[in-house]
């Protein structure tokens, strides 16, 4: 589409709309989100493919508003800039460099860093402060993360053999065929747990039956010391009574 950039050289210029999709890493962000904070993921998708940045790949590649580890919460069309695939191209180029396979760091220099930067690039301005505000606060308190932990990507981390991917997420990186190993994502949603509403209730009725069981012995062991300490005034006032009235004989 052209917003009417002109005549050059009987060219029409075209206008390429940039949107940012962002991507939840946790149930937290439900609470979060609200006020401003959460833990993200994001992508900018131009001319139907998204763009991210992980460990080990770099700038990757990949379907707009899917990525394996992470919940899609919403898009933000973020406006246009002048050309198309050679502009953006000479773009992810300038970046290629700043965001190689091993520099990532998830605090200071996540996919979030990477969408702030090429959006900057294409349309001089920056994405929502909400997306990366955790990452933000985070710096103040990286020394106490483990390396591990700041050094790997949750989503689209190409290096990762530990497994638990799908060869169909669509992951590749940016300008190359696809890595033999892309399919490994790290998982950051796991565990036994169970979905709200689901009818597995295995786990649920075995946390029950233990709560229902330590309430029930809990009210028995009141019950019994409310009972000997009825006894004991019963008792009490017995002696007095008995004290009073030997008093009185005398």
């Amino acid at each position: 589409m052209s917003f009417g950039g002109g005549y050059q050289g009987g060219r029409a210029r075209m206008a390429t709309k940039v949107t940012l999709n962002i991507y939840d890493l946790s149930p937290a962000n439900d609470m979060l989100y609200p006020i401003g904070f959460g833990l993200h993921h994001s992508g900018v998708e131009i001319l139907g493919v998204e763009y991210s940045f992980a460990s080990g790949g770099g700038i990757f590649e990949s379907s707009p508003k899917v990525a394996p580890g992470a919940l899609f919460r919403e898009s933000i069309e973020l406006g246009a800039f002048d050309g198309g695939q050679q502009e953006l191209q000479r773009a992810l180029a300038d970046l290629r460099e700043d965001f190689g396979p091993d520099r990532y760091n998830l605090i200071r220099k996540n996919c979030n860093h990477f969408a702030n930067a090429l959006v900057w690039n294409l349309l001089g301005r920056q994405i929502p402060p909400h997306v990366n505000r955790l990452a933000d606060v985070g710096v103040c308190c990286s020394c106490f993360l483990p390396k591990k932990l700041i050094d790997h990507a949750p989503v689209g981390d190409p290096t990762d053999t530990s497994g638990g991917g799908s060869s169909s997420s669509g992951f590749s990186r940016s300008g190359g065929p696809p890595s033999s190993s892309s399919s490994s994502q790290v998982k950051t949603f796991v565990g036994a747990g169970n979905k709200l509403g689901s009818n597995d209730s295995s786990s649920s009725s075995r946390w029950r039956g233990s709560g229902q069981s330590q309430r029930q012995d809990d009210l028995t062991d009141r019950r019994e010391k409310a009972r000997a300490a009825a006894l004991a005034r019963m008792e009490a006032s017995k002696r007095e009574q008995q004290s009073d009235g030997s008093d009185k004989s005398h």
